[in-house]
């Protein structure tokens, strides 16, 4: 495992939890608020201080992380211990987490795993509140967590993809959302493999997702036009339907930083300034910039102000001694 390489998968874990953290200062609200809130703009955790005492987020403080990389780790503890892909296990750390913390938990995710027999059958549980819901959730719990699944096995493509769904169907069973899982973990895992030519890239994976449901085309399509088109905050502003917290959002937001973002920062900072889901936007996006433009690309303040950043850096370690020994 050369430098480049071990650069590039701290820059995708990193490179999410950060967007996860500096997101969650524009998180629900429009873009106009943003604006408002913030006039010279939001560049550092130490300027978020909104949800400090509001929505069950007593415990947050500036340089945290939420729901996003929660779940995050729940599929990388359970790397670590199990050294493979144990859907019970991850199903039960992410029970866990729900049940002692649960901070910035979304909808879905909640509904799933307070049903009982979750931890005994998530895919079970996962399909019943889907078919509940008339088939229409199809939320971005699933997107938000899945870029460790693009490091791990990384050189698999077939198991990439199959991981992903796997992983996804624990919570988000929806096509929309396994297709979204399925996106970043192989874009991921082809920036690992060395390619350069993200175009290129993009362009496979739009191939490869379509079938998964049509409105993949048009997303892909919108995140190469412009981050305006993607209307990011739809659903916070007066008389528009609700769509804050859409599978598509986020995979657009995060296909459209990878392929316009000059740098991770210029490309984080564009998208939590578009309000909405922030900060799952841009742990997507950060992942996948991560990738990109690798650890050492990252704003130093940025890593340094991070809460959690040593227990981070730890597992990472973690996880490339176990890769080099598969």
């Amino acid at each position: 495992m050369n430098n480049n390489l071990k650069d590039k998968i701290r820059g995708i874990i990193f490179g999410a939890a950060i967007g996860d953290a500096l997101g969650f200062g524009t998180e629900w609200i429009s873009k106009q608020q943003v604006t408002e809130k913030y006039p010279n703009g939001l560049h550092d955790y130490n300027q978020i201080t909104r949800y400090q005492k509001s929505k069950g987020m007593e415990g947050w403080f500036p340089g945290d992380w939420t729901d996003d990389t929660d779940q995050m780790l729940c599929i990388l503890d359970s790397l670590l211990e199990k050294q493979e892909i144990d859907i019970r296990d991850i199903a039960a750390k992410i029970h866990h987490w729900a049940i002692t913390d649960g901070m910035g938990m979304g909808r879905t995710v909640y509904t799933v795993v307070h049903t009982p027999g979750f931890v005994e059958n998530p895919y079970q549980i996962a399909e019943k509140v889907w078919l509940d819901s008339g088939k229409q959730w199809a939320a971005n719990g699933a997107v938000m967590r899945t870029s460790i699944l693009g490091i791990w096995q990384y050189q698999d493509r077939e198991k990439i993809k199959d991981n992903a769904e796997k992983v996804s169907r624990i919570t988000h069973p929806d096509s929309r959302c396994l297709g979204s899982c399925v996106a970043v973990c192989l874009t991921i895992s082809s920036i690992l493999q060395g390619e350069t030519d993200i175009d290129g890239v993009i362009a496979k994976i739009t191939q490869i997702v379509e079938p998964y449901h049509p409105e993949f085309q048009e997303y892909f399509y919108k995140a190469a036009i412009s981050l305006e088109s993607l209307d990011l905050d739809e659903g916070l502003n007066p008389g528009e339907k609700d769509c804050v917290g859409y599978t598509m959002k986020t995979l657009g937001a995060g296909f459209w930083a990878l392929r316009h973002g000059k740098s991770y920062q210029d490309g984080i900072l564009r998208i939590i300034h578009e309000g909405g889901d922030a900060d799952t936007n841009a742990a997507v996006a950060g992942a996948l910039l991560g990738a990109k433009f690798g650890y050492s690309n990252i704003p130093s303040r940025w890593v340094e102000g991070l809460v959690y950043r040593e227990e981070l850096d730890a597992k990472i370690e973690r996880l490339m001694a176990i890769m080099l020994r598969h």
